[in-house]
């Protein structure tokens, strides 16, 4: 007689550790550990060193796919499949980082290729991330273990952003009063006084803004309000998420600093928002509960009539895509009707302009976009007349996925919004499923499994290896961290860790506050920019992730294809390493050199590095414009030999090849024409000068300054039709646009004469000084 052997149930996500991390196979475990070990550190080290979508265009976001391909790796390594919650969302990803590969390689022969590569990472970066998380972080111990450290990074710089508004941006101010010039220097701006170069950097500076670690004040806005959104959630919902007094009180002081971090980054939308968010939160908390409680109907009449908890279900992915929907009809209303910006706020004007220009853009680049990496160099061509600020994106993160590759990816991004808002609704449908028991005073029980809940040791170690590796690593990578306020900071972030510990693996909806989170980062980028920012979607995807992790079967580590998926990141590693890693430090370390060498006065030597860093990476056009720029200077010291000469020529048929819809390349090479002409006199350069600018201005037909250029060139050419066309279009763009950067004073451009004794640059003059010279009828050279 045989006996069954009971099935043995299946374990829980929310009950201590999971059968699947007691692998019969010890490097599927260590597989996992060391991907839970690679997400923190790389949480962490994206919010200490984070880079702004310029610099990932540079390749300063480099060691985001250093970083994220590995622990994909392992993170596939120890569970291939995934859970089954949020694989919606991954393929929705999966294909959207499929088509931005594509939009990546249309941009060879039309942009900027390396820009393009480079971001093409980044989205593949979020990617991995998302991935990872939804692997690697299982329990709901790992899970709280990740939000507490993510909560003290974001702790820690609402900390920095209050320092620097209170001490370190006014001990700048003071500085740059004292010496202008040196800090302008140390700043690498060349800003003559009364130029709108200066100006601008006068205004940030004297704005008092705040930035942390980031670029921009409106990036560290947006990450500090998801923790706001976070931490406020914990204080208001401290029964439900079985928090002590000692909890709740570090969660408020969390709470309270975020918010003042937030008041000095004086970023309007982020505020705006951040008020929005508590009220929301304040009214979902206080009133909500009556509202899911009450039937549309009386459940006793019939079982079948849904609850309000049960539409909503429904109702919120329905919403989120009519909202997203609806802002798009409604930037494409005011791309026809540029009369309706009147009735907004200038803030919001601004941005309706930068949505309308986005559009056009759009219209005009359908499948694939201008490319990832490519927006500043093709916006100029559909910017707005009344506009003088060149962004870097649309502020809106729909449209910047859309105008970087093409209108599937809006499409995609739309449909991920619906997926992320479906696992909302089902969150919550769970939650109002069934009440929590209460004891005497009102406090939630804590389940068996919190005596078996303890601090992640992979995550706590990833996180303080990110930390100290940014300390004291980070001076040699150019990333050297401000100390001062990190001795107050990090302090404090550590204490808020060890009051915290006591929660991990109490029994709790953990998604109810960290949806929110995730949802707060998403509304406050449909009005900013940040989308490409690994500061910013890193911590996103990996909270997203971690999130989507629910249902771990128990055969999760048992004989699966694993070969598959580690070939697939061993091959992606190598693709990175060949089309990125590698050509990019080559070039780095070379232009680096060539710099030194010209510092010491060794041109010849640092020709010869440009020349090899140029070799070294064929897509990158910056070591080929500073290539030109040195050779530019040789031919000003010494008569221009043929040799020589085809050398320079060489060099601006290789900048142009490698980023020829840029109308600050033109721009530039177009200067550098004029300059070999102020000194030796060739009209052929002085041609060569006029048709590069007249190819700027094409490319950026807005440009006051270009077109000032042009003028002023084609005067002295003798062409006067041009000069004087060029001239009608100075002065319309100048009606038209009545921002002060746009003032006839503060832009300066080269004449078209001056000394040519080759000791020294000419000086520049104001667009209206050149206008004056118009108008009196200044001489026209002719051969």
């Amino acid at each position: 007689m045989t006996t069954t052997k009971p099935k043995p149930p299946e374990p829980s996500h929310r009950h201590g550790p999971s059968d699947a991390s007691a692998a019969p196979w010890p490097p599927v475990a260590y597989a996992g550990t060391l991907a839970r070990f690679g997400i923190a550190a790389l949480l962490v080290a994206t919010l200490l060193a984070p880079a702004d979508s310029t610099a990932v265009e540079q390749g300063s976001a480099t060691y985001l796919s250093l970083l994220t391909l590995p622990l994909a790796i392992a993170a596939f390594f120890y569970w291939p499949a995934g859970p089954t919650q949020g694989r919606r969302t991954e393929l929705l990803l999966l294909a959207l980082v499929v088509w931005v590969g594509l939009a990546t390689w249309s941009v060879a022969g039309r942009g900027n290729l390396r820009f393009a590569v480079n971001e093409f990472w980044v989205w593949l970066g979020c990617l991995a991330a998302y991935a990872s998380a939804r692997r690697a972080i299982v329990t709901t111990a790992q899970k709280q273990c990740l939000t507490i450290v993510l909560l003290a990074s974001l702790t820690t710089l609402a900390i920095h952003a209050i320092h620097q508004k209170y001490v370190s941006i006014p001990a700048s101010i003071e500085q740059y009063r004292q010496d202008p010039e040196g800090q302008l220097r140390l700043a690498g701006l060349d800003a003559p006084a009364g130029s709108a170069l200066r100006y601008q950097y006068e205004g940030r500076l004297f704005a008092a803004e705040s930035m942390a670690t980031f670029s921009l004040s409106t990036s560290a806005a947006v990450i500090l309000f998801m923790g706001l959104t976070i931490a406020g959630g914990m204080v208001l919902w401290r029964r439900k998420l079985q928090l002590t007094q000692l909890q709740t009180g570090a969660a408020a002081v969390a709470t309270a600093m975020l918010a003042w971090g937030i008041l000095t980054t004086g970023s309007r939308i982020v505020l705006i928002l951040s008020i929005a968010g508590a009220i929301a939160m304040l009214v979902c908390r206080f009133v909500g509960g009556v509202w899911l409680k009450a039937p549309l109907r009386s459940a006793e009449d019939s079982e079948a009539e849904p609850t309000f908890a049960k539409r909503k279900a429904t109702l919120v992915p329905m919403l989120a895509v009519a909202c997203a929907l609806g802002g798009t009809c409604l930037g494409a209303a005011i791309t026809h009707s540029p009369a309706l910006l009147a009735k907004f706020p200038l803030s919001v004007q601004f941005r309706f302009q930068y949505w309308a220009s986005s559009f056009r853009m759009l219209a005009d680049h359908r499948w694939f976009g201008a490319g990832p990496g490519n927006f500043q160099s093709t916006y100029p061509r559909f910017k707005a007349a009344s506009m003088s600020e060149m962004i870097a994106d649309p502020h809106n993160f729909l449209l910047e996925s859309a105008t970087a590759a093409g209108l599937p990816v809006g499409i995609l991004c739309m449909a991920i919004l619906w997926s992320l808002a479906a696992g909302w609704s089902r969150s919550n449908q769970g939650e109002h499923s069934s009440e929590p028991a209460m004891d005497g005073e009102g406090l939630s029980r804590r389940s068996q499994a919190a005596a078996g809940g303890r601090c992640d040791w992979a995550i706590c170690g990833g996180a303080l290896l990110s930390v100290a590796t940014v300390w004291f690593l980070g001076p040699w990578f150019g990333v050297a961290p401000d100390i001062e306020p990190y001795l107050i900071s990090i302090p404090l972030a550590a204490t808020f860790v060890y009051f915290m510990a006591g929660w991990f693996g109490t029994d709790v909806n953990w998604e109810a506050i960290a949806w929110p989170g995730c949802f707060a980062v998403l509304a406050a980028l449909l009005f900013s920019g940040g989308w490409t920012t690994p500061g910013i979607a890193i911590p996103l995807w990996v909270l997203i992730g971690a999130i989507s992790s629910r249902q771990l079967p128990a055969e999760a580590n048992a004989r699966t294809p694993r070969q598959l998926s580690l070939l697939a990141g061993l091959g992606l590693l190598a693709l990175f390493c060949v089309t990125t890693l590698t050509p990019v430090t080559q070039t780095l370390a070379l232009t680096q050199n060539a710099r030194d060498r010209i510092a010491t006065g060794d041109a010849s030597s640092a020709i010869e590095m440009l020349r090899q860093a140029t070799e070294a990476d064929r897509w990158d056009a910056a070591p080929a414009m500073q290539l030109e720029s040195v050779l530019t200077s040789a031919l000003m010291q010494q008569q221009p030999t043929a040799a020589v000469r085809q050398q320079w020529q060489q060099a601006k048929e290789e900048v142009l090849r490698r980023d020829p819809s840029n109308p600050r390349a033109w721009q530039q090479l177009a200067e550098s024409q004029l300059r070999i002409y102020h000194r030796w006199g060739d009209r052929q350069d002085l041609q060569a000068a006029l048709e590069s600018n007249e190819n700027a201005l094409r490319l950026d037909p807005t440009s006051i300054q270009i077109a000032a250029q042009v003028a002023v060139l084609a005067a002295a050419s003798g062409d006067s039709p041009r000069a004087e066309a060029a001239w009608q279009q100075a002065e319309q763009l100048a009606k038209v646009n009545q921002n002060l950067e746009s003032d006839w004073n503060l832009l300066t451009i080269l004449p078209a004469t001056g000394s040519t004794d080759g000791q020294a640059f000419i000086e520049r003059l104001t667009v209206q000084q050149a206008w004056a010279n118009r108008k009196a009828g200044s001489p026209v050279e002719n051969d």
